[in-house]
């Protein structure tokens, strides 16, 4: 499928520049992207960052599975049932496609899914000290997940209670450890890649991150309305589900929605039994965690489903608790089901028609129209894909119409034209300017 955010990261690893590399909302996936593209895919043959990525990306996220994996077995005592219900979990539709795509969220994932386990089972006098580190690890994933600290807080507290011993050093051992490990990175970023050779203008256009990718730079939250609480809600179909969201408008077959209709119904089934599973403490805990997520991704692009990845971890916990609720011939049953239905549903709407390029429509339009034109043309689109795919996979230069103000975009391309050829995509077709 070959993303925007996944081919822009590669584009910027590619480029260089050590300040491409530190995005502020997901401060630590390009450096890392780049270590392990230069240090260990490259030695292997992979010469360009983009498939580096994808195997990153696909690593991040199995070790997050054994984090789930293991936070899961602590509530079934069942290995094999559990690795039935880790695996149905990853083939969900959000959580298999952002976990082959090159994208950031699969590294907020791990780090979150070990801190959990660790939350939850752990026992060590510094239990909430590793707690944090891995917390702060996940913000630096992904600043989204600050919010996990609402739900952490709630089983701390419920923890000391439960054993009679104070609050408040846990709460400060876990929320100091999280803090510095996040603010030092934070700062040591600023202050040696960010903020040399840059104003204080240009800074603050850094710390913005995806609020500030505005046209004037002005800061902007992508709010959709009171109504976002419900389209969050409803894009819970498509996380889980593709045949809400098939892939390149791959058709969905009746036994495909077959499919559907089963999954739906174990899912529905299982969280439901949830409610009255006897794990008081851990049911609130996973309903704040979705909750905490679903309230503030409400306000902020409720059907962007890669936000989605790490609700595999909450709703996760949930299903082995109402997997837990039956006898182990029939969670045997349940959960293979789980998994073939999800399964079904998701590798024939989305992974399969994704790995075959030609529905890549973009993609495809991009090489045949640079074929035949000349390799110093200029390309101007409003479409961003378009733009990075001629940038990343043709190696050509071409704008982005919404970076320039119409009269001085017209009187640029008048200018370029005197020397090479210029083309406009429309909303059909490409055209030389003349």
């Amino acid at each position: 499928m070959w993303n925007f955010d996944g081919v822009a990261c590669a584009a910027a690893l590619e480029l260089g520049q050590p300040a491409y590399y530190f995005h502020a909302n997901h401060l630590l996936y390009g450096f890392l992207g780049f270590l392990f593209w230069k240090g260990i895919a490259a030695p292997l043959g992979l010469s360009r960052a983009l498939p580096a990525l994808q195997l990153f990306t696909s690593l991040l996220a199995a070790a997050g599975l054994v984090g789930l994996y293991k936070l899961l077995q602590s509530i079934l005592n069942q290995k094999w049932i559990v690795l039935l219900l880790s695996s149905a979990l990853a083939t969900t539709a959000a959580f298999w496609v952002w976990s082959v795509e090159a994208q950031v969220y699969a590294l907020g994932f791990l780090a979150l899914a070990w801190a959990s386990f660790l939350l939850l089972h752990h026992q060590s006098a510094n239990k909430y000290i590793y707690v944090g580190i891995l917390h702060g690890a996940a913000v630096l994933g992904h600043v989204m997940h600050a919010l996990w600290v609402i739900p952490a807080t709630y089983w701390i507290i419920g923890e000391c209670r439960h054993r009679r011993m104070s609050v408040s050093e846990p709460i400060r051992q876990y929320l100091l450890s999280a803090g510095l490990v996040t603010s030092l990175a934070y700062v040591a970023v600023l202050a040696f890649v960010i903020a040399p050779g840059r104003d204080a203008h240009h800074i603050a256009i850094w710390l913005k991150g995806s609020a500030g990718l505005t046209h004037d730079r002005l800061w902007q939250w992508h709010f959709p309305g009171w109504s976002g609480p419900w389209i969050w809600l409803k894009s819970t179909g498509p996380a889980l589900w593709g045949c809400f969201w098939p892939y390149a408008k791959t058709t969905v077959t009746p036994w495909i929605w077959m499919a559907a209709v089963l999954s739906i119904l174990l899912f529905t089934t299982l969280l439901i039994r949830a409610c009255y599973g006897g794990f008081e403490r851990l049911f609130i805990f996973s309903c704040l965690w979705l909750g905490t997520y679903g309230l503030f991704f409400s306000t902020w692009e409720p059907t962007t489903l890669c936000y989605r990845v790490t609700d595999v971890l909450p709703l996760g916990i949930l299903l082995a608790i109402g997997l837990r609720s039956w006898r182990i011939p029939i969670q045997w049953t349940l959960a293979s089901l789980l998994l073939i239905s999800t399964l079904t549903i998701n590798l024939f709407t989305q992974i399969l028609p994704m790995h075959r390029v030609e529905l890549n429509k973009t993609y495809q339009e991009t090489l045949s129209f640079s074929k035949i034109t000349p390799a110093n043309s200029l390309y101007v689109t409003s479409d961003s894909l378009t733009r990075l795919y001629i940038l990343y996979f043709t190696g050509r230069e071409a704008w982005y119409t919404n970076s320039f103000e119409p009269h001085l975009l017209e009187a640029e391309l008048f200018q370029q034209k005197q020397h090479r050829p210029v083309y406009l995509q429309t909303e059909t077709s490409w055209r030389q300017i003349h």
